[in-house]
């Protein structure tokens, strides 16, 4: 059945609704003793926190006026503006108490609204015209006095639901808030959002690990942007991926905090008829304009008024969306539709309306800013938490992370004693004597040991970021903590698993091989590994930073560790590399742990025995050294050189995680 069948109805020039639409405010230009009055007392208060965690925020008038959106669009020949227009000139408002219900069809610009309304644009997307709060022109700080719930539940799933939260409200509420509110908060919404039986429950990888069902995942996200009581909310499709109970449950939670006078703004796809008629406040979207903007029960009259009337056992939501459709074979019908739809609703009364609220909105902002600078009033202004904060935070969550997935540090442990036990068996007993053989045979040890500390972790760090990337970009975007904040976190977590490993590798394999029986050039051996380990770790995490898969971080990393590997000592000499190649050893940290494992070997070595004087022979540990180019007298800056590469690719890294959370 077409539910769009036009009837004829009489023409007007506008059309009436409900008087209940917007707060009256033609008696508030009539009094303004009273506005300004009013305004002296909640000057800037919008900006500030409750005193405690009982207290709720202020209440938010969100206005926009004049609002177009441009995307970078693929560049076309000739075309020197390759932008394309998603929001066409829209204005609108919408007040405190209000479940607001943003639809259309796909492409309409209703998620471009929300982004635009919520300050959380991309990067590559240029917002024109006016939005203010309560009067005032928003800025980015806007993301500190609203929440935004993503479409997609993205967590750490080792962290249970009060861990998750307990994080969250550590880097969110700042100093204004202590320790023991933090925790009433955390205490308030898990009741409130009926988390409290599932508190200590991980939250679980969705098909990988078993956790929070998925209405327990939303409820937790919304939990996560409502701690600081914020007066407005962005919610990106809450109810995609819910069950019908479930998305109800969800809307009558939202409903309840309009109730308490927040601003409630969602965008929302296919509701079911019982979910839809939760919303007080219907924003309809079509080609990038509003074509309707009032109450929901309003919305059908206005439809019918055009000649559009929904058959009485059909979804409304759906009647909307498939008459503002773009109908492909029937494009230029579809678009002239909206065209008259669009052009309709800008005269009628609640468009006015509409104006004069934006235009009272503005004039009260002004008098508020007025006000507070004759009086000496300052915004209180809301920080992130304190970067030493953010950082002790990130590195709990990044070790609790790791202690609850024990799985990946006990197969890398038996992979190492695997390979400790091979190459110290196919070594064993072949080193005993000192003697022309064993001088390749020990560089062939050595060579063992610096490779196998080198490229398990080289690739293995190489999955650090990407698999991290959303959750990463929504929390540094959303101003949760700094990137430097999250790469130092990762990287000191690291090492404790790196030093372990190197330790239980050389622990076996060095003693197993026959290398020199002593305890000093043991615990060198192990001092020198665990640098090199570190140091590849930090390549690795470069390129893990800097490319946005894992697939692409390898393709370019092949050829780079090609180069440092042949310029490592053992397979070429030194002496004899290219000119334009040789510069390549000095970024080698192949080359370093060779360098100074073959000295601590060949130290005090005064005698090794020449079976066959017919061919060359090499006497002592110093010819030798000097025989693959090496320098024991370079020891010290061998270790400072790999401490220097080591500190060089994670600058360079974090340079790279900067840049990917800006673009």
């Amino acid at each position: 059945m077409e539910p769009t069948t036009p009837v004829t109805t009489s023409e007007t020039s506008s059309t009436e609704f409900s008087s209940s639409d917007f707060t009256p405010i033609g008696r508030l230009f009539q009094q303004p003793n009273v506005a300004e009055k009013q305004a002296e007392e909640i000057a800037f208060l919008s900006l500030t926190r409750p005193s405690s965690h009982m207290d709720r925020a202020i209440g938010a008038t969100l206005t926009w006026r004049d609002l177009s959106v441009y995307v970078t669009a693929p560049k076309a020949k000739g075309n020197a503006v390759p932008f394309k227009r998603v929001l066409n000139n829209v204005r609108g408002a919408l007040q405190p108490g209000s479940l607001v219900a943003l639809m259309g069809a796909s492409g309409a610009g209703k998620s471009t609204l929300l982004n635009a309304l919520a300050c959380r644009c991309p990067p590559g997307v240029v917002v024109d015209g006016e939005i203010r709060v309560n009067g005032r022109l928003i800025d980015r700080s806007f993301c500190d006095m609203s929440g935004y719930v993503y479409q997609d539940d993205i967590f750490v799933g080792s962290l249970t639901a009060r861990e998750h939260l307990l994080f969250t409200a550590r880097l969110k509420m700042n100093g204004n808030w202590t320790p023991y509110e933090q925790n009433l908060r955390v205490n308030e919404l898990l009741t409130e959002l009926g988390l409290i039986k599932c508190q200590n429950v991980v939250i679980g990888v969705p098909g990988v690990t078993k956790g929070l069902s998925g209405g327990e995942r939303k409820r937790l996200s919304f939990a996560s942007q409502v701690l600081t009581d914020p007066p407005v909310l962005f919610c990106d499709e809450p109810t995609t991926g819910l069950d019908t109970f479930s998305a109800e449950r969800l809307v009558l939670m939202l409903k309840d905090l309009t109730q308490r006078g927040k601003t409630v703004v969602c965008t929302i796809h296919q509701p079911s008829s019982e979910t839809f008629a939760m919303f007080d406040r219907l924003v309809l979207l079509a080609e990038g304009r509003i074509a309707y903007q009032g109450s929901s029960s309003g919305a059908l009259g206005f439809f019918e008024s055009m000649g559009y009337v929904c058959p009485a056992t059909y979804n409304p939501a759906d009647f909307y969306v498939q008459t503002l459709a773009v109908i492909p074979g029937l494009e230029d019908t579809s678009r002239a539709t909206v065209r008259a739809i669009c052009d309709r609703f800008i005269v009628t009364s609640t468009a006015k309306q509409i104006d004069l609220l934006i235009q009272f909105e503005t004039n009260l902002g002004q008098e508020m800013l007025d006000l507070s600078t004759k009086k000496g009033h300052q915004p209180v202004e809301l920080h992130q938490a304190r970067w030493v904060v953010q950082f002790m935070w990130l590195l709990w969550r990044a070790f609790v992370d790791s202690y609850r997935n024990p799985a990946v540090h006990t197969l890398r442990i038996i992979q190492k004693i695997a390979i400790a036990l091979l190459a110290g068996l196919c070594f064993h007993g072949v080193l005993g004597t000192r003697d022309q053989k064993t001088i390749q045979n020990i560089q062939g040890a050595l060579f063992i040991l610096t490779t196998e500390n080198t490229f398990p972790a080289l690739y293995g760090a190489l999955g650090i970021f990407p698999m991290e990337w959303p959750l990463f970009l929504r929390d540094a975007r959303g101003g949760l903590y700094s990137p430097s904040a999250y790469y130092l976190s990762k990287v000191v977590a690291l090492i404790p698993g790196y030093v372990i490993e190197t330790f239980v590798f050389v622990s076996i394999a060095y003693w197993l091989m026959g290398l020199k029986p002593e305890a000093g050039a043991f615990l060198y051996s192990c001092w020198i590994l665990m640098v090199t380990c570190n140091t590849a770790a930090a390549c690795g995490t470069f390129f893990s930073a800097a490319c946005e898969s894992i697939a692409v971080a390898i393709s370019f990393l092949i050829p780079f560790d090609y180069i440092l590997f042949i310029t490592g000592g053992v397979l070429i000499s030194l002496s004899s590399l290219p000119d334009y190649v040789s510069w390549t050893k000095y970024l080698s940290w192949f080359l370093y742990t060779n360098e100074a494992l073959s000295a601590v070997q060949w130290q005090n070595v005064t005698s090794i025995r020449c079976e066959d004087f017919s061919f060359p022979c090499l006497h002592n540990g110093q010819e030798v050294m000097k025989h693959f180019s090496f320098d024991s007298s370079r020891f010290s800056a061998d270790i400072t050189s790999m401490l220097f590469i080591y500190c060089i690719f994670h600058f360079l890294g974090l340079m790279a995680l900067v840049r990917c959370s800006r673009s």
